[in-house]
C-alpha cells in the first residue's frame, strides 16, 4: 500500500517482493487402521517410533496384524505414521467418586479403552494451598516390574476446585493435562453458602479503637470483583462489635450484584455469609491497598481467617481416614499409653465395616505428644515398623489441623478404622467433640474398572480391550462421526495407507476411494489363502476384485515370513503392507519419491522366507497383470521385484502404470495444492499469474535439478502455464485462475535387454 504523505520529509515503506516459495510435502507418512492391544479407539494418533507405538498402543499382540505391520514399517525405514485403533466391544475403565455426603460428584474414565485402565489408582487429598476448599488428584498406572507391582506412570493434578468458574476447575484442568484419565462432572448444585470467619475474638473496645488508618476492607462475594468498602466515613462512629457487624453487612450488600449477604457476631467472632448458596458461592476478604482493617479484624486467609467456599461440599472424599479437625491441640486430653488401634477393614457402600477386621495394629502413645506433629510421628513410626504392607506403606499427614491416615496402596480397596482412647483424642474415631466435624473413613485409593462400591467409591465399568472387529464397518467407520478410517480426517497429511491383514474387498474399495480423495496410495493385502501362483493369478484377474484396480492402489505377492517374538521366534506368515510401506519410505528418503521402490537395493529387512518362492517365468506371469512380486536372490536376499499399480497390467496401457510415476504426480499435486493457497482472493490478472508462474516454476525446477524428471533441460522436463491463454475473461468473471503444469516422469527400467553378438570372420583393419 502506498505511503500517505502529510509532512515534508523522507518516508520509508516496505514493498513485498511478490516471490512465493512452494515447499514439497513429505511423501512417506504412513497411516494404518486396525486392531491393537490398547489405545484410544477411533482416534488418529501420530507416532514417530515403534517405542511410541508400544507406549500408546501396547506393542505386539497375537491378534493384531497392525501391531506387526507397524513394527515392520519402522524396521524397514519408516519414520512417522498415523495409527487408528478399531476394536469391537472395547470399553474404558471407569469409577465414580462421592462427596463425604454420599453424592456422586466426579466420574473418572481411563483416557482410552482397554484393560490397562483397570490398573489405575486414583488418590484424593486435601494437602493443597487452600486445604479447606481445594484438592489434589494423583493418578498412578500400576504395572509389574521384576516381579513387583510398581507405578509405571504417575501424574498429580494440584489445587483443583469444583467451582466451574475457577481457573483450576477440576474437569478442565485434569482433562487438559492428563494422559491417563478424563473426568466428568455430575453437576451437583451444592447447598453450602460461602463463608469467611475471623481469626480473632473482638471486643467492643477493639471496634471503638479503629481509626482512619484501619477503616477499609477488600471483599469479593461469589467470585465477583474485589471491591473496597469503608467501615466509616470521617471519624469512627462504631462503638460495638454488633455495630461493626451491621456496617459490614450493609456496605457489602450495597456492592453492585451482591444481595442477601449476612454478617453475624458469635461472641466476638465475625462470620460473613453469601446470600447465594451453591458451588460458586464464596466470601473472600483481602487486605485493602491502604487503611487496611482486615489485619486488625482477622478477616481473610492471609490474616488467619477461615474461608469456606460452596464448592467445598462437592469435592470428592479424600482417600484414607480423615479425622476430626483439632484447631487447638492444647485442649486435647491424652493420658500416657493411651492406645491408638488401627484396624484394616473392608467398607461397604454405606461406609460401614463389612465383615471381620482383616488385621490390627496397636500403638500406645508414649510419651504424651505435645503437638499434632509429635502425635503424627509416633503413629507413623508404629505403622512403618509393621510387617503388613498395608500398615508399613501407610502415610500419616496433618492437613488443615486434621489427621489423615491412608493405607498403603497395596490394598487400594481397603480402609483404616480406629479404636482406643488415643485414637479418640486424635479425632480418628469420629467421636471426638470438635468444632468442625470432618471425620470420614474412605478406601486407600479409587480403582477404575475393578473397584467395588465402597465408602466414597462407586463401582464403574470394567475396562476391556475388545476383540478384533468381526465386520468391515469397524474399519470403514463413519465420516460424519470420524470413526474407523475416517478418524484420519484429523490427520493433516498421509501418503501411504494400509489396513493390515484385511482382504475384504468392500472395505478396501471404500479405502481406495478415500485415498484417491486424500492423494495417498494404498497397499492392498491380498487374501492369506492366496499362496500359489495359480491362486495369485486368479485373484488379480477375478472380476470381483475389479473395484481394487485403482491408480492409487498396489499389491504384492507372496506374503512374508518373519520370526514372531510372541511365538519364541518361530517363523510366521504376515501381511506385507507394513513392511512395503517402510520400504517406500526408505526409498523416498534415499533416492526420492520418483525412484521405484524395487530392485536389488530394495531389501526387505527382517524377512527370513516367503510363503511362495517364485521363479523367473512365474514372475513373468504376474508382473504383466500388475501384481508386484517379492523375490529371494542369492547375495541380495529378499527384495521387492515389482513397481506397478493395480492398473499396471499391460493390457490396460495406463499412464499410471508405475508406482513411482503415480506417487510423483500425487506429491506434485499435494505440494501445489498447499503452496498456491496464497492466490485465493488475489486480483486475477497478470501480476498474480506472474507470481504463480514464478512460484510453481521454481518448485518444478528444483525437482528437475534433483533428477525427478526426464529431459536434459528444463523445457524438456516440465512446463508451467498461467496466463491469458489458460485463463480467459469468462474464467476471470467466474473467479477462476487456471494453472497448467506438465512433467515428463521417470519410468523404471523393468526389462534390461543385453544383446550378445559373436565377432567372427572380421577382416583386420
Amino acid at each position: 500500500m502506498a505511503v500517505s504523505v502529510s509532512y515534508p520529509g523522507v518516508y520509508i515503506q516496505e514493498v513485498p517482493s511478490g516471490a512465493r516459495a512452494i515447499a514439497g510435502v513429505p511423501t512417506a507418512i504412513g497411516a494404518f487402521v486396525g486392531y491393537t492391544a490398547r489405545g484410544p479407539v477411533d482416534e488418529a494418533r501420530q507416532i514417530f517410533s515403534y517405542a511410541d507405538f508400544e507406549r500408546l498402543f501396547g506393542g505386539l499382540h497375537v491378534d493384531s496384524d497392525l501391531s506387526y505391520a507397524v513394527q515392520h514399517f519402522f524396521l524397514n525405514g519408516g519414520g512417522t505414521c498415523w495409527i487408528v485403533r478399531v476394536a469391537e466391544n472395547a470399553a474404558a475403565a471407569t469409577v465414580s467418586m462421592e462427596t463425604t455426603g454420599g453424592a456422586v460428584t466426579l466420574t473418572a474414565d481411563a483416557s482410552s479403552e482397554g484393560v490397562w485402565g483397570n490398573a489405575l489408582l486414583l488418590a484424593v487429598d486435601y494437602d493443597t494451598a487452600d486445604p479447606v476448599n481445594s484438592f489434589n488428584l494423583t493418578v498412578d498406572e500400576i504395572g509389574e516390574r521384576n516381579g513387583r507391582l510398581v507405578s509405571v506412570r504417575s501424574e498429580t493434578h494440584r489445587n483443583l476446585s469444583m467451582n466451574d468458574r475457577a481457573a483450576t476447575y477440576a474437569v478442565d484442568a485434569v482433562n487438559a493435562a492428563s494422559d491417563l484419565v478424563e473426568l466428568t462432572d455430575a453437576d451437583l448444585p451444592g447447598t453450602l453458602a460461602g463463608t469467611s470467619t475471623s481469626s480473632v475474638t473482638l471486643a467492643d473496645g477493639d471496634v471503638a479503637a479503629l481509626t482512619e488508618d484501619t477503616r477499609r476492607l477488600n471483599v469479593s462475594v461469589d467470585g465477583g470483583p474485589s471491591t473496597e468498602i469503608r467501615l466509616f466515613d470521617g471519624a469512627n462512629d462504631l462503638a460495638t462489635v454488633d455495630d461493626l457487624r451491621q456496617r459490614i453487612e450493609d456496605r457489602v450488600n450495597a456492592i453492585d450484584g451482591v444481595t442477601g449477604f449476612t454478617c453475624t457476631n458469635n461472641a466476638g467472632v465475625l462470620t460473613g455469609t453469601s446470600g447465594d448458596p451453591g458451588r460458586r458461592s464464596s466470601v473472600v476478604f483481602r487486605n485493602a491497598a491502604s487503611q487496611n482493617a482486615a489485619a486488625v479484624l482477622g478477616l481473610g486467609v492471609v490474616n488467619g481467617g477461615r474461608e469456606i467456599a460452596g464448592a467445598r461440599e462437592t469435592r470428592p472424599a479424600a482417600s484414607g481416614t480423615t479425622g476430626d479437625r483439632i484447631p487447638d491441640f492444647s485442649a486435647v486430653a491424652i493420658a500416657l499409653n493411651d492406645p491408638v488401634t488401627v484396624n484394616l477393614v473392608a467398607l461397604d457402600a454405606a461406609g460401614a465395616v463389612s465383615g471381620a477386621v482383616i488385621d490390627t495394629l496397636t500403638h500406645q502413645l508414649n510419651p504424651i505428644p505435645a503437638s499434632m506433629g509429635e502425635a503424627r510421628a509416633q503413629v507413623q513410626a508404629a505403622l512403618a515398623a509393621s510387617p503388613e504392607a498395608a500398615f508399613s506403606g501407610a502415610t500419616v499427614d496433618i492437613v488443615d489441623d486434621t489427621f489423615v491416615v491412608r493405607p498403603g496402596t497395596s490394598v487400594p480397596g481397603l480402609a483404616f478404622t480406629f479404636t482406643g482412647a488415643g485414637a479418640d483424642a486424635l479425632g480418628l474415631t469420629g467421636g471426638a467433640a470438635a468444632p468442625d466435624d470432618t471425620f470420614f473413613a474412605n478406601i486407600a485409593a479409587y480403582q477404575p474398572g475393578v473397584g467395588q462400591s465402597s465408602a466414597a467409591q462407586v463401582a464403574g465399568l470394567l475396562g476391556s480391550d475388545g476383540i478384533p472387529p468381526t465386520t468391515g464397518t469397524f474399519y470403514t467407520g463413519s465420516r460424519a462421526a470420524k470413526t474407523g478410517m475416517y478418524a484420519l480426517e484429523d490427520a493433516d497429511l498421509f501418503n501411504i495407507f494400509a489396513i493390515p491383514g484385511i482382504p475384504d474387498v468392500a472395505v478396501l474399495a471404500e479405502a481406495i476411494v478415500y485415498c484417491e480423495e486424500r492423494r495417498a496410495m494404498i497397499i492392498v493385502d491380498i487374501d492369506p489363502n492366496v499362496d500359489t501362483l495359480d491362486e495369485a493369478r486368479d485373484w488379480v484377474n477375478d472380476g470381483a476384485n475389479s473395484s481394487l484396480k485403482s491408480t492409487n492402489s498396489a499389491a504384492y505377492f507372496p506374503r512374508i515370513r518373519l520370526a514372531d517374538p510372541l511365538q519364541n521366534g518361530r517363523l510366521r506368515s504376515f501381511p506385507n503392507s507394513g513392511l512395503l510401506a517402510g520400504l517406500w519410505a526408505r526409498t523416498d528418503g534415499a533416492r526420492g519419491v520418483w525412484k521405484a521402490p524395487a530392485g536389488i537395493d530394495a531389501g526387505l529387512n527382517g524377512v527370513q522366507a516367503l510363503d511362495y518362492v517364485l521363479s523367473d517365468p512365474e514372475n513373468g506371469v504376474l508382473n504383466p497383470l500388475g501384481l508386484n512380486c517379492l523375490r529371494t536372490f542369492p547375495v541380495f536376499g529378499t527384495v521387492s521385484w515389482g513397481a506397478r499399480t493395480l492398473v499396471g497390467a499391460d493390457a490396460r496401457t495406463s499412464e499410471w502404470k508405475y508406482i513411482p510415476v503415480r506417487r510423483t504426480a500425487l506429491f506434485i499435486e499435494e505440494s501445489l495444492y498447499r503452496g498456491t493457497q496464497f492466490a485465493v482472493f488475489e486480483p486475477n490478472d497478470e501480476p498474480l499469474w506472474a507470481q504463480i508462474r514464478l512460484a510453481v516454476g521454481s518448485f518444478m525446477n528444483n525437482l528437475f535439478r534433483q533428477g525427478a524428471f526426464q529431459g536434459a533441460k528444463p523445457s524438456d522436463a516440465y512446463f508451467v502455464r498461467c496466463d491469458s491463454t489458460t485463463t480467459t475473461q469468462a474464467d476471470i468473471d467466474l473467479g477462476i485462475v487456471n494453472i497448467h503444469v506438465g512433467f515428463a516422469p521417470l519410468k523404471p527400467a523393468e526389462f534390461v535387454v543385453i544383446s550378445i553378438q559373436q565377432i567372427a570372420g572380421q577382416s583386420p583393419a
